[in-house]
């Protein structure tokens, strides 16, 4: 299906009230570019090659070579904001994964499909969708003649990479201190968000955030880790306990000594 028909089925899928607001300002419906693979985290594109950004307002969805853990092509999605210039997002939206669109004049993100939204930050401003949009960094080049965009991770609860592994104080994070207790968020240099649990007094788990259904950031819950989007429950070895996801939560190597947490996560 073409994006553009994407949009108009969605649009026409929606209640009137759920999409009323939505469709208030004009939606930019992005021009998609294929560009080559990132480089070192970076997505780089002749600034030529997307004047919409240069632009205050417009938008661009960048389709770099390679594919997700889902197996779906790579999108991003660029605006030039009225609040905070350049942006780029995920442009997979976390409840059902149609891509995300620029509202122009509206400075927010929206999901053409089901009327979700999400502020420039990529906070969830409106359901159906639960989780928040990854953002990333985007610059020109001190030349203006190259848009760069930085999908190598964003920063999140969890201290910045280093060497492959993130690592912190079990006090840092006062959420693990009570067993069954559990943080999901993102560490900037990692392109998934993480979710560390208090398993046992000396057990901490990590695992790959992304459902393995659609892709929306699990949650844990004491005993069971659940995905907010669509109601997928894992038990804590990261197997599936209740679907819709078929697949297992993919676990990252994790060690504890009782004060210090390292996981694994290159």
């Amino acid at each position: 299906m073409k994006r553009r028909d994407l949009l108009q089925t969605g649009v026409a899928a929606c209640g009137v009230s759920a999409c009323a607001a939505a469709c208030a300002r004009r939606i930019d419906d992005p021009v998609a570019i294929e560009v080559g693979p990132p480089v070192r985290g970076l997505v780089q594109v002749e600034a030529s090659r997307v004047p919409e950004v240069l632009r205050p307002g417009g938008s661009v969805l960048l389709h770099p070579e390679g594919a997700d853990f889902l197996g779906r092509p790579l999108s991003v999605l660029v605006a030039n904001t009225t609040s905070q210039g350049l942006r780029g997002w995920s442009a997979y939206c976390p409840h059902a994964g149609c891509e995300v669109a620029w509202e122009d004049g509206g400075d927010a993100v929206i999901c053409p499909c089901h009327a979700s939204r999400f502020s420039v930050d990529g906070a969830v401003t409106r359901s159906p969708a639960t989780a928040d949009l990854d953002t990333y960094p985007a610059k020109l080049s001190p030349d203006g003649a190259t848009l760069i965009v930085d999908i190598s991770g964003s920063g999140g609860v969890f201290p910045a990479a280093q060497g492959g592994k993130v690592t912190f104080a079990i006090g840092q994070l006062p959420q693990l201190s009570a067993l069954g207790g559990s943080v999901t968020g993102h560490s900037a240099g990692v392109p998934f968000p993480i979710l560390v649990l208090r398993a046992g007094p000396g057990q901490v788990l990590a695992y790959d955030a992304r459902c393995p259904h659609l892709g929306c950031a699990v949650q844990g819950a004491q005993k069971l880790v659940i995905c907010p989007c669509h109601g997928s429950l894992f038990k804590l070895d990261g197997s599936v306990k209740l679907g819709p996801a078929t697949r297992p939560l993919a676990p990252l190597k994790t060690t504890f000594d009782g004060a210090t947490v390292v996981v694994t996560v290159a």
